[in-house]
């Protein structure tokens, strides 16, 4: 989760760090219940309590803001530690994005998000730095998978990526199955009997 559910940094004036939060809960309200153009400054002043004018010494548009409310809502993905084996280190990485996809943040934000991808240029760039970095994380682990001969050198990773996020992704679209730990390594099982080289006989 970003800036909405962490602790301020250390050196950030906790008041300073209180506005922020304030407004930002303000605008991700207004943006999940009237949608992109309920996100105004005059709405954010109204729902917030704090001056148009501090909210300009944080933030210079209206656009910026939205996007910080993404941003800040969007869950990242964690790289496993690098002394995790691949099949730990697969169970890991599924069930970070199982926790993504059901985040409460996240999936308000993800329909605004979506709507907006084709609108402003700054969500599409933002959407493609989660992506990136959420592909490197997954690219790890295949590596990991190859190295300890697990898997294929020449394995088609967009393919075996959709087969480890793409459940996850649907499951929280429809609203079934429930993703829980049992269904995230279902999908690990799945990956593996599809994916992971087998010894010749």
């Amino acid at each position: 989760m970003g800036l909405l559910s962490q602790e301020a940094p250390s050196d950030v004036d906790p008041r300073v760090a209180r506005t922020r939060a304030n407004v930002l809960r303000a605008a991700t309200d207004l943006l999940v219940d009237g949608g992109p153009t309920a996100v105004t400054i005059e709405g954010i002043v109204a729902r917030s309590g704090v001056a148009r004018s501090t909210i300009y010494r944080h933030w210079a548009s209206r656009d910026d803001i939205l996007l910080a409310v993404i941003e800040n809502c969007a869950p990242m993905i964690e790289t496993p530690p690098a002394d995790a084996g691949f099949e730990e280190a697969l169970h890991l990485v599924v069930s970070e994005v199982g926790r993504m996809v059901t985040d409460p943040e996240w999936t308000r934000v993800l329909p605004a998000m979506l709507a907006l991808r084709h609108q402003e240029h700054g969500v599409a760039d933002l959407e493609a730095r989660i992506e990136k970095r959420q592909e490197h994380v997954l690219d790890d682990v295949i590596d990991r998978g190859i190295s300890e001969g697990r898997l294929s050198a020449d394995i088609d990773r967009d393919a075996a990526e959709a087969v480890l996020i793409g459940p996850l992704l649907f499951a929280m679209l429809i609203g079934k199955p429930a993703v829980d730990a049992a269904f995230c390594d279902q999908i690990v099982d799945g990956f593996l009997r599809e994916h992971e080289v087998r010894a010749p006989r």
